[in-house]
């Protein structure tokens, strides 16, 4: 048979955008034309064999065909099997009109959009209307404009290849084009439309001006304007679908529709393949949130709820208190965009150039953010006019650390048992609790323990990053980069590296017992973990159960309070041993590195001495020691910050257990997706029930639909020049990055894009991927070089990174793109040189 059902059909990479994009929209349940297809496969037999001089030809570069007007003849005079005729004919009514469309493979793709470049031919009433139709099609892949589209993208020339789609055509009374985001401005909670009257073929040739629309969904019930082509009944249809879709995606995507006399029809849905960075004011980024893991995903309403005022409050309190800036009344310093959190980085940037020595492009290299400068930016400048406040800054600032420096220990000390505190009385709740009590106890937690943790957190990531900035120029003056490394590496016994030295414990324990090794090596892992309820008393079961008391506020997505932390389930703790005991050799990087003892002062003047003088020793020693302490502090307390966000976790869920069992909300993490102050006015009686529900609609559509998405880290209120947009367009696609950490290794490349990939990692490889959040920690036990997108220096994933003594590259531009897995590189982890052996793949 050559034509296939769509209705039917499954999604397949090889039937191209189109048909996979009409087959999702058919599974979804909304209305899409009836109709047919060919797969590329089918449809590439019928036409091969006029077009001899393709199958010569290895790369797209150099495209040695006959002309578009000698394919088109060709063609022509090609007979298709009687099969395809009789098949076709019996598949059409007389009665009714058909439409024949392309669907290129490489079509509609998010990368590749191939938009206008393939024929669609409308109505065909006939089986010689239908054959001919085919066969334009297949020659509108080798129209000029198409190859030039393909050569630019320089893609594979094996992927010239297209299906074809038959549908009934539809009389349409009104058609129209709608963008799931704003594509002007960006606004990322609005639907876009443009509508005419009758069939949008005139629409996308520009014959006709169409009526413009714009739906801001997003805690609105209905459409905030009227049409005066769609009823108000039909603009609610299409927006409840047009969100449908949309979280079916996960993405935004541009979506063709038509309403006939009395339905709606959706002809295609496709991603939108170029989103700007431009946004209507301020620069922001999401660097360290997003490598924190607060926006490595979409961020539920609470979840950002909590950031923003954490970061707002302290933040503000920062820049004031030291001078950096002068009005007390700061912007908004974090907004919520693309379901992320993004920080105000052109507040912060005002404010660090107020600091001795700062340079733009050395901040910008130490974060990871996106350059739209040429040069080094800006540079803090000592002048007649700057050099007091200059001072007073850098006077402010020392006192600052110092303050944080003597007080760390003591906060540090009173964060843990206030946590230790309201972890018992969560424990203690109930289902026999009164109701009241357990929403003090949440508003409690949220508002003041939770604060007073985040706040300990983010004072401690401003005093380094301004004491970064101020040292490490100077430190470079004297020091290699590689020699800077390791003085900030080993900083010994941080908390995030504890889980997986105990997991390496306990992995130890099942090898070393001949019994444990062979149940667990020929077990699946929930077969281990129903094994190790029914025997509670073994010793391994033991250990994950001290493993669970010690470490059970971690999980396998930190910052992310909808995933369990490990003492809600040991399943997930079970599956990480399972994989260690299976493949012992992903843990040789753990024992030879992670569990090292702490620099010592003699290993490192003896690092230094080569290159400072005796005189200037004890002032860089003085200051490296500084430094590591900071780093090593910001680690602490970024463990505390992860006890308390598993404190929320658990309240929250406790709340919502019992507004689920009233019937307040649906289930029970519909919380999550509730901001704070919206959970605090319904707690207050100041909130309906249907607005309470209708947000946390509202909120989950908004996560769904940016769940598939990587959004920009960078999102700026200017645009930028035209000499500098030119240079970065033309700058030579080398692949490098920054050094983060120093080493020289050749390995394997593995791309992975997700934490829950993480098992496909063999040991000795060099990871590639865009971040690492903290949920990529079990990763690091196994790799010989981590190789990101983004970061920087002082992110989580390089101070861990160091920790293991792993070479690693931040900020290597389309990494995953432009590296394959099983390529063979080397990498230069102080020079951030990232070089393809011969070898390949």
């Amino acid at each position: 048979m050559y034509w296939t059902l769509i209705e039917t059909a499954e999604t397949n990479p090889r039937y191209g955008g189109k048909i996979n994009a009409l087959i999702n929209l058919s599974q979804l349940g909304l209305q899409v034309p009836k109709g047919y297809f060919i797969s590329e496969d089918k449809l590439t037999s019928l036409w091969t064999e006029v077009i001899p001089e393709l199958a010569g030809l290895e790369t797209t570069v150099y495209l040695n065909l006959p002309t578009y007007e000698t394919i088109v003849h060709r063609l022509d005079q090609l007979v298709f099997p009687v099969e395809l005729h009789k098949e076709t004919n019996d598949l059409i009514s007389p009665n009714k009109t058909y439409i024949v469309r392309s669907s290129g493979l490489m079509e509609d793709q998010a990368s590749t959009s191939f938009a206008g470049q393939y024929d669609t031919i409308a109505n065909c009433t006939t089986i010689d209307d239908i054959i001919a139709a085919l066969k334009q099609c297949i020659a509108s892949l080798f129209k000029p404009a198409s190859l030039n589209y393909w050569q630019t993208q320089q893609l594979d020339i094996q992927n010239l290849r297209m299906s074809v789609i038959i549908q009934e055509q539809i009389s349409a009374v009104s058609s129209g084009i709608a963008f799931t985001l704003n594509p002007l401005t960006n606004n990322d909670r609005q639907l876009t439309l443009e509508i005419v009257e009758g069939a949008g073929e005139q629409l996308v040739s520009g014959l006709v001006t169409p009526e413009q629309l714009t739906i801001d969904w997003f805690s609105t019930i209905g459409p905030t304007s009227g049409s005066q082509i769609l009823s108000s009944g039909q603009l609610n249809q299409l927006q409840e679908q047009l969100l449908l879709i949309a979280t079916f995606y996960g993405y935004p995507v541009d979506v063709e529709f038509c309403f006939s006399k009395d339905s709606l029809f959706f002809l295609q849905a496709r991603p939108i393949t170029t989103i700007h960075r431009k946004i209507n004011e301020g620069n922001w980024t999401t660097t360290n949130f997003r490598d924190g893991g607060v926006a490595a995903q979409p961020c539920p309403g609470l979840m950002w709820s909590l950031y923003r005022e954490s970061w707002q409050t302290t933040l503000e309190k920062f820049l004031i208190e030291n001078k950096l800036y002068d009005s007390t009344n700061i912007k908004q310093l974090s907004i919520n965009h693309f379901a992320r959190p993004y920080w105000n980085i052109g507040v912060v940037k005002e404010a660090m150039s107020r600091i001795p020595g700062y340079i733009e492009r050395e901040f910008d290299d130490e974060l990871g953010v996106y350059k739209n400068y040429q040069g080094d930016g800006y540079k803090s400048k000592l002048t007649v006019k700057t050099i007091s406040h200059l001072l007073t800054v850098a006077t402010r600032i020392t006192k600052t650390t110092q303050q944080q420096r003597q007080t760390a220990a003591q906060q540090h000390k009173q964060l843990l048992v206030t946590y230790q505190s309201i972890d018992k009385k969560i424990q203690s709740l109930s289902s026999a609790t009164d109701q009241n009590k357990i929403e003090a106890l949440w508003e409690t937690i949220i508002n003041d323990a939770y604060l007073q943790s985040e706040q300990t957190y983010f004072w401690q990531v401003y005093v380094n990053t301004v004491q970064l900035s101020m040292k490490k120029t100077a430190l470079l003056k004297k020091l290699p980069l590689d020699t800077f490394f390791q003085l900030i590496s080993k900083l010994g016994e941080v908390s995030h590296i504890q889980p997986l030295r105990d997991l390496y414990e306990i992995v130890e324990i099942i090898v070393t017992n001949d019994k444990y090794k062979q149940e667990w090596m020929t077990n699946s892992p929930l077969e281990i973990n129903t094994l190790l309820n029914e025997q509670p008393n073994r010793l391994d079961a033991k250990r994950i159960q001290a493993f669970q008391e010690t470490f059970g506020y971690h999980s396998n997505r930190e910052l992310n309070l909808l995933v369990p932390s490990y003492s809600e389930n040991q399943q997930p703790v079970v599956d990480l041993l399972k994989e260690y005991v299976d493949h012992p050799e992903k843990l040789t990087t753990v024992v030879q590195h992670a569990f090292s003892q702490t620099l010592t002062d003699k290993q490192m003047e003896k690092l230094i001495e080569p290159y400072v003088s005796k005189w200037q020793r004890t002032k860089v020693m003085k200051d490296i020691k500084m430094l590591r302490e900071l780093l090593w502090w910001r680690e602490e307390f970024k463990d505390v910050s992860t006890r308390f966000y598993h404190l929320i976790r658990q309240i929250t869920l406790k709340l919502g257990e019992r507004y689920s069992k009233l019937g307040y909300i649906e289930q029970t993490e519909d919380l999550f997706y509730l901001e704070k102050e919206m959970i605090h006015s319904f707690i207050s009686n100041q909130l309906s029930q249907e607005s309470l529900q209708k947000s946390v609609q509202d909120n989950r559509i908004y996560c769904q639909a940016y769940r598939h998405f990587v959004p920009p880290g960078d999102l700026m209120e200017t645009s930028v020049s035209a000499e500098v947009e030119n240079l970065l367009a033309n700058k030579p696609s080398s692949l490098a990055g920054i050094g983060a950490n120093d080493g020289i290794v050749s390995g394997k490349i593995r791309i992975l894009l997700d934490p829950k990939d993480i098992n496909q990692l063999e040991a000795g490889e060099i990871l590639v991927t865009r971040f690492t959040d903290t949920g990529w920690s079990h990763a690091f036990g196994s790799i010989k070089g981590l190789i990101t997108e983004t970061g920087g220096v002082l992110c989580h994933a390089s101070i861990v990174a160091r920790e293991f003594g792993i070479p690693t590259i931040v900020c290597a531009t389309q990494a995953t793109e432009k590296l394959k897995t099983g390529m063979n590189v080397t990498m230069n982890g102080t020079t951030g040189e990232i070089t393809i052996q011969k070898s390949g793949c």
